[in-house]
């Protein structure tokens, strides 16, 4: 707890339209504000000690802003400005260090009234010290390098490869094995003892084992790969609200596409390879109709190439025994196939998400309750996720946990229990295959 004599400083409210919009300063520009608004008051302490200045603390959304010289002296720095340029230094008897800090560059630096101000978390990294946010008292702690040594954190540990029981066991999780998909999986081996390769000509390669990307959605069980960028097939379990793979819908899976990684692309797996005996990109291509398609064809292919009759032979064998599967249904337009199917699910969404893939799970004790959204990013606090969490329907918390997955690789939260409280709302929802998922598909 903050002692009571603490001296209270008060927080202004920068006007976000004035924060977003340049001033030139000396040939500088960077962000001038000049509307202020007065709102409850915030203790920063630095190294046990009130911040002695009587400048305020500045919001804007979820970033705190600090008076730069006034934190940087107290923390024993030397600043210096001029046009353009922040330097801070640091020396002692036994080192020195010096930092430059080109406005710019520096979109976590503000002038307000004549006075530099710079986001806590940016203060912390140029300053090398610990910068922390107390939910408890609503205050702001700086404390120097020397006192916590473990400023940045410990590395994540590398974790041994899966061995293939354990890979299939963590990417089927609680569903069985796909009948249609074992049936593919033996014609396949069947053909390649034969000298065929049908991954060849089909474009995928069916496998039963965990993707090994962490872009791939948690409730996706994936079975089959393209062989380019990663790409890969697999089933979209909405979260473990399908009763069986045999109906899951199909997404494609393209890692090196961070904003949308996964697309809908088929309804069911039979539907997959019955449009994947025709050409797989009528998957994830839109056309308009069968003349579209066979112009685009004609247009990409390699000039003067002409298949030959081996290439021809391969091909007719491959579609002629995957054909024969049972199940398989007739596909009247699949030219346009994928695209109504991604228009369907659009509408069986409820919920939206960052990723595209949204939220379609109608849970018993979502009846009668709103949903809502909460925006993920980095400067998310304890305790406005948690009242998001206490709060929020079914539905809500599966739409945080597909946004929190899209950025797992990226957000480096500024409050480091984030990520442990979204995985433990995960447990007591009871998604521990998608746990399992997330965990075999990081640092490996």
């Amino acid at each position: 707890m903050f002692m009571g004599s603490v001296k209270k400083l008060g927080i202004a409210v920068l006007s976000t339209s004035i924060l977003l919009g340049a001033a030139m300063v000396n040939d500088v520009s960077y962000a001038e504000a000049s509307k202020l608004a007065e709102s409850k008051e915030l203790p920063v302490i630095i190294n046990g000690v009130p911040l002695m200045s009587d400048k305020p603390v500045l919001l804007d959304g979820r970033k705190r802003y600090l008076p730069l010289r006034a934190v940087l002296e107290q923390l024993g720095w030397k600043v210096e400005w001029e046009p353009g340029l922040i330097t801070i230094s640091y020396r002692t008897l036994d080192e020195g260090q010096t930092s430059y800090l080109w406005l710019k560059e520096e979109d976590l630096i503000r002038s307000v009234n004549g006075t530099s101000y710079i986001e806590m978390y940016r203060l912390g990294d140029v300053s090398d010290t610990n910068v922390s946010w107390s939910d408890t008292d609503s205050g702001i702690v700086i404390t120097a390098a020397e006192e916590n040594d473990d400023v940045y954190g410990e590395e994540d540990e590398e974790l041994p490869e899966l061995t293939e029981e354990e890979s299939r066991k963590v990417n089927y999780g609680q569903y069985e094995e796909s009948p249609t998909l074992d049936a593919i999986i033996n014609i396949y081996s069947e053909l390649e003892q034969e000298g065929y390769d049908p991954g060849v000509w089909l474009g995928f390669y069916p496998d039963r084992g965990h993707s090994g990307y962490s872009g791939t959605p948690l409730d996706v069980v994936a079975f089959g790969r393209t062989g380019s960028d990663g790409e890969h097939f697999g089933f979209l379990t909405d979260f473990g609200s399908v009763d069986n793979l045999e109906e899951a819908p199909i997404v494609m899976v393209s890692p090196m596409n961070f904003d949308e990684p996964a697309i809908v692309v088929a309804d069911n797996i039979r539907d997959f390879l019955r449009i994947a005996l025709i050409d797989t990109s009528l998957l994830y291509l839109n056309f308009d109709n069968e003349r579209q398609y066979l112009d685009e064809m004609a247009e990409y292919a390699p000039d003067g190439y002409v298949e030959s009759e081996e290439e021809i032979e391969n091909m007719r064998v491959a579609r002629e025994r995957l054909g024969a599967i049972a199940g398989l249904p007739s596909i009247a337009d699949p030219y346009t196939y994928s695209a109504k199917v991604r228009v369907k699910r659009s509408k069986q969404v409820i919920l939206d998400t960052e990723s595209g893939l949204g939220v379609t799970n109608k849970h018993l004790s979502d009846a009668g309750r709103e949903h809502s959204r909460i925006v993920l990013d980095e400067y998310i606090s304890v305790k406005e996720l948690s009242a998001f969490l206490e709060k929020a329907t079914y539905a809500s918390k599966l739409a945080l946990i597909r946004d929190f997955h899209l950025h797992l690789e990226t957000y480096v939260y500024k409050e480091e229990v984030i990520e442990e409280l979204i995985v433990e709302e995960m447990g007591r929802m009871g998604l521990q295959d998608e746990i399992a998922r997330m965990e075999a598909n990081r640092y490996r």
